[in-house]
């Protein structure tokens, strides 16, 4: 799943052994591709930035049939055909707008997210994809469409191919009944089973399941079932994520901070058993809570892992932008639908990210990968103090055996993800931002 891309910024994962870290992301979300260049955008729209040679594209739709009880995402309960039909017209003209401002660049991915995109009606469905497909002259180098299994069916699979999406996206989050009760899924076992054999069946192209781990009393057994019942399917990417109770939740309002709180422990063993059943059955662990196959890691998501830039569009979507002094800058789209519609300008909301910030930000998104980050990303735009507390901070998580140093790059120890919400604190501090 997408994420950042709705939040404008990486949102802190929780380390699956470290209970005072703050929630993680229920989905894991997406966009450019780390192989393209950045945009540049002038300070006004007046001034055109220079032709770029790729960029990564993400396009909200906010609909869900119902909030499931852990989500803290941006959705809304479906409107009637009308409004639906203005804001995918609105979408796409949009989308037009901004890719013309930056040059048209050829898009490398895309990713269309939510919310459930495959529950617009048929026709419309069919024009947002059409229409996408049109503005980025594809065929991309990837495109992904997220699907709830309930909207699984042999005429979905034929329309996404044919309008050119490469990958799906599927939330399963669980085939055990009373944990997908628990989490107040819409879906049934049977409807998850019948969509993932579809799929695995008919589908030509890559295709990832989510997972929610870590769920309250889940057991270990239940975990493992989880992931060997998804490997089995023959998917290509697998995403593990750890459940958290976000603010405003009705799982938040119904069991309660504390409850959670006290089920930390458990839970990190679950995550850890699981993790551990994924990377022996093939599934190389890529990313902190993301696992594919060799050739199935998501470009996309790649993208917001190494802190490239993007265009998102839609109600609540965030674009990130490089400026020509090496600033970065988010527009963000209103999160009402109605004063979405009512948008006059080409971007969003504007918002300046400071390069102190921005340091801290690559940090938290290349910390997560198997990659990591080198030092020079750590200690960016830092005057030579702080620097310095960087590099004695890194000095002490290898010592801990949370990091490891090969020449100019740093990467994390599975010990170290573990915890990775309370380093990359001790990161901020270092640096300034606490």
């Amino acid at each position: 799943m997408s994420c950042w891309a709705t939040t404008g910024r990486p949102r802190s994962i929780r380390a699956i052994s470290d209970p005072c870290l703050a929630p993680t992301c229920a989905n894991a979300f997406s966009c450019a591709t780390g192989r393209c260049s950045v945009l540049v955008f002038p300070p006004t729209e007046a001034a055109r930035p220079a032709a770029l040679s790729g960029t990564a594209v993400y396009v909200h739709v906010p609909w869900c049939r119902a909030r499931c009880d852990y989500c803290g995402f941006l959705s809304h309960a479906l409107d009637d055909s009308e409004v639906l039909r203005s804001v995918v017209e609105k979408t796409l003209v949009l989308l037009g707008t901004r890719l013309r401002a930056c040059g048209n660049p050829p898009v490398a991915t895309v990713y269309v997210g939510g919310g459930t995109p495959t529950l617009l009606p048929v026709e419309l469905l069919r024009r947002l994809l059409g229409g996408i497909a049109a503005t980025t002259r594809a065929p991309v180098k990837e495109w992904t469409v997220e699907t709830n299994p309930e909207n699984v069916d042999q005429a979905m699979l034929e329309l996404l191919a044919a309008c050119g999406v490469t990958r799906l996206s599927v939330g399963v989050q669980s085939f055990q009944p009373r944990l997908l009760r628990l989490l107040g899924r819409r879906s049934g076992i049977d409807a998850i089973e019948a969509a993932v054999s579809m799929i695995a069946g008919c589908w030509g192209g890559r295709w990832s399941v989510d997972l929610i781990g870590g769920i309250l009393d889940q057991s270990v057994l239940e975990a493992v079932d989880d992931v060997e019942r998804a490997c089995g399917l023959g998917t290509h990417h697998i995403s593990l994520y750890d459940l958290s109770v976000e603010p405003d939740t009705a799982l938040e309002r119904r069991i309660g901070r504390r409850a959670f709180a006290v089920c930390a422990n458990r839970a990190a063993e679950v995550m850890r058993v699981a993790a551990r059943v994924l990377q022996g059955r093939g599934y190389g662990r890529y990313e902190i809570s993301n696992y594919a196959r060799p050739g199935g890691e998501c470009e996309h998501n790649l993208g917001y892992w190494t802190a490239c830039d993007y265009i998102g569009v839609g109600p609540g979507a965030v674009s990130a932008v490089t400026q020509r002094d090496g600033s970065l800058v988010r527009y963000s789209d209103a999160a009402d639908v109605g004063r979405f519609l009512a948008t006059r300008t080409a971007w969003g909301r504007r918002e300046r990210v400071g390069r102190t910030a921005r340091t801290l930000e690559r940090a938290m998104l290349g910390l997560r990968t198997a990659v990591g980050v080198t030092r020079t990303e750590l200690c960016w735009g830092l005057e030579a103090g702080r620097q310095a507390a960087v590099r004695r901070l890194l000095s002490s998580w290898v010592e801990y055996g949370d990091a490891v140093c090969s020449g100019e790059r740093v990467r994390m120890t599975p010990q170290g993800w573990d915890r990775l919400n309370c380093r990359l604190r001790e990161l901020s501090a270092a640096i300034g931002l606490s």
